[in-house]
């Protein structure tokens, strides 16, 4: 390797580095106020969330899920093929793969930390795999920390707003934005969650959508 080609590539992963601790710290400091503020919008939810607002938070609850998500990719895989869009369809597969795998990551990490839901029928806390696992009693009302529903639906949206923001479409980015804030309101709205759920949540799901791509040949 020469000597150009190879500061070029010093100079790279000496920018990604950069970028992932400026992401790590940010996501830390924000997790970090979620906790801060998890009480206090748990009290919130329990007296707020009535009527139109809560049916339309389990409605994207529940179709925002898998259900939405393979749907929509499906849908929108069906066109860019009969279109020809090749890179389109390249980009659906990475879409679901990463929506998978962030699933797959929430309900491992879940399992493990154990942390009762807002609205168990327990004392707020962290109690572990002994109480996350899912063949325990009960184990769903202790697999809050993370949100998986948020996680897949992050995972979905994550490589679209990230392809999106370096071709600078704007109104795709925006989608994958509010996507992910709309399933990350619904769950905290519904009382399944946690505001630093979601929170740990949105950013699984959006670092793995940059390793994805990453992977899978497209520039981030």
């Amino acid at each position: 390797m020469s000597t150009l080609p190879r500061t070029l590539f010093q100079q790279n992963r000496l920018s990604l580095l950069v970028l992932w601790v400026a992401a790590a710290l940010f996501s830390g400091l924000i997790l970090a106020l979620a906790f801060q503020v998890d009480a206090t919008v748990v009290a919130l939810v329990r007296t707020e969330s009535v009527g139109w607002s809560r049916w339309l938070a389990g409605r994207v609850s529940y179709w925002g899920d898998w259900y939405g998500v393979v749907a929509v990719g499906m849908a929108v895989w069906f066109w860019g093929r009969r279109r020809g869009r090749v890179g389109v369809q390249r980009l659906l597969v990475l879409m679901g793969l990463c929506a998978a795998i962030s699933g797959l990551g929430a309900n491992v990490i879940r399992a493990t930390t154990g942390r009762a839901r807002p609205n168990a029928q327990a004392a707020p806390g962290w109690y572990g795999p002994a109480q996350g696992l899912r063949f325990a009693k009960n184990a769903r009302d202790f697999q809050s920390f993370p949100s998986a529903h948020t996680a897949v639906v992050a995972g979905f949206f994550a490589p679209l707003g990230l392809v999106a923001r370096r071709r600078r479409r704007y109104g795709l980015l925006c989608l994958a934005i509010v996507g992910t804030a709309l399933m990350m309101w619904a769950r905290v709205w519904v009382g399944a969650h946690h505001l630093s759920d979601v929170c740990a949540a949105g950013a699984l799901g959006w670092a793995l959508g940059w390793i994805v791509l990453r992977r899978g040949g497209w520039k981030t």
